[in-house]
């Protein structure tokens, strides 16, 4: 399968270079919206846990989307 990288300019922070595959479809571009949205959201939750009350995080840990 061929892939393209797709160049994503991050302010101040130089650029992001996500691997899609090609030819990218609409249904491919849903599929990759949704996977990007669930990886930054778990990733922001990883980056935040310290400075999170354990309570809150014990909370989260019971939410649905966690256990994908």
């Amino acid at each position: 399968m061929k892939t393209r990288q797709i160049d994503v300019p991050l302010p101040d922070h130089g650029h992001a270079m996500p691997s899609v595959p090609t030819p990218l479809t609409r249904e491919m571009l849903q599929t990759l919206e949704h996977a990007l949205s669930r990886t930054l959201a778990l990733l922001r939750r990883s980056l935040s846990v310290d400075a999170v009350d354990p309570g809150l995080i014990e909370y989260a840990s019971w939410l649905p989307e966690r256990r994908q």
